[in-house]
């Protein structure tokens, strides 16, 4: 989440404030190295206030991957 962050050139405030969710989620989901996961419902706001798909934010154990049959 971080590094999408800074590449938005965002705060944690200031995402926290375009995705209408507490700093706090924010920071708590930065600092505690991924190991932290957010609810449904705050993946798809931080995604979307930062113009992602909310699989890229999803852990990499936790996304769909395509089998060639």
């Amino acid at each position: 989440l971080e590094k999408f962050r800074r590449v938005a050139g965002l705060t944690q405030q200031e995402l926290a404030d375009k995705a209408g969710v507490d700093v706090t989620i924010i920071s708590k989901l930065e600092t505690h190295g991924g190991r932290r996961r957010a609810s449904y419902d705050n993946m798809i706001r931080l995604a979307r206030a930062l113009n992602l798909d909310p699989e890229e934010l999803a852990p990499v154990d936790e996304r769909r991957v395509e089998r060639s049959a």
